[in-house]
């Protein structure tokens, strides 16, 4: 599944110039790239689970990522992108939680529009043999571990297409590109979106804002954010329903739930640093929280530049 504010730079074109724009209260965020540029950044991406009797589960894991763009045209760049250096920190059981351990030591090449916004994953399969030979590497070391390899047999279920593996293997390269190509405003930019809804049913109404932070153009650099969460005034009669098939028992209580409806919340807030002359991110924060019902989640990516 991809993201949702990726999903809404692709209707929001309107947005996009072949130049940049710069005034005291606006600012784009175009690529201005060339070929054999290097950047390299420190990633660190924790998970932290509650769920029944309050148990909690926390996952960390700490790595590198290299960009390189190996082709510049007037229309798009080529760019390799490679990680190394994982650590993590955790049951090691939980090390699908990041997904992409299963990618070290492997080249991820894929192509963006002119101003940076991601286009498409151009070896994924060689990405998915790769993975699955790694997959299958981690099963002999863990084979006593049922749980483990019933986790990793769901991986290898979904590694079958390419839309997929550009959802679920390359969501740090997808998070990196998604300010591309917008103009943001100290005012700030609302645009309604829908939600995937996991129980099956209508997605949720939600809304997207996206907003230019700070400016100081004399240093050459801004900071813009994307934030997006679920509209619960036009998505009550949605969640009323999804709450009541993730109950244990039905719930017939009004006030308990108006007060569930009320708790909920799924949510995503990221804001980036950028150099306004070459487009580069200087950093990164993505923050995604789930509270349903008894259950929440807190899933983070923090991007950090390595000079």
């Amino acid at each position: 599944m991809k993201l949702v504010f990726t999903l809404f730079l692709v209707f929001a074109t309107q947005l996009i110039i072949a130049q940049n724009r710069i005034t005291d209260t606006s600012v784009t965020c175009i690529a201005f790239w060339k070929k054999n540029d290097i950047k390299k950044y420190k990633i660190v991406h924790s998970k932290e689970k509650e769920g029944d009797n309050n148990k909690k589960t926390t996952t960390a894991s700490t790595y590198e990522a290299q960009i390189k763009v190996v082709d510049s045209t007037k229309n798009s760049f080529t760019i390799e992108w490679a990680y190394k250096n994982f650590t993590l920190n955790g049951a090691v059981e939980n090390a699908i939680a990041s997904l992409n351990t299963l990618l070290e030591g492997q080249k991820i090449l894929y192509r963006t529009d002119d101003v940076g916004m991601f286009t498409e994953l151009l070896n994924w399969q060689e990405i998915k043999d790769f993975a699955l030979k790694t997959y299958e590497t981690v099963i002999k070391t863990k084979s006593n571990n049922k749980e483990f390899i019933a986790a990793l047999n769901q991986i290898k279920a979904i590694f079958n297409n390419k839309e997929n593996i550009e959802a679920l293997l390359i969501k740090e390269v997808q998070l990196f590109h998604s300010p591309f190509g917008m103009e943001y405003t100290k005012v700030g930019n609302i645009v309604n979106t829908e939600l995937p809804n996991v129980t099956g049913g209508k997605p949720f109404p939600a809304k997207i804002t996206i907003k230019l932070d700070e400016l100081i153009e004399k240093d050459d650099f801004c900071t813009v954010s994307i934030n997006q969460k679920i509209d619960k005034n036009k998505a009550g009669p949605i969640i009323v329903d999804m709450l009541k098939k993730l109950s244990n028992k039905p719930i017939t209580d009004e006030a308990r739930m108006k007060k569930e409806i009320q708790s909920l919340e799924i949510s995503d807030e990221n804001s980036y640093k950028y150099y306004i002359s070459s487009g580069w991110i200087k950093n990164f924060t993505f923050t995604r929280i789930s509270n349903v019902m008894e259950f929440s989640q807190i899933e983070s990516y923090s991007f950090e530049e390595i000079k």
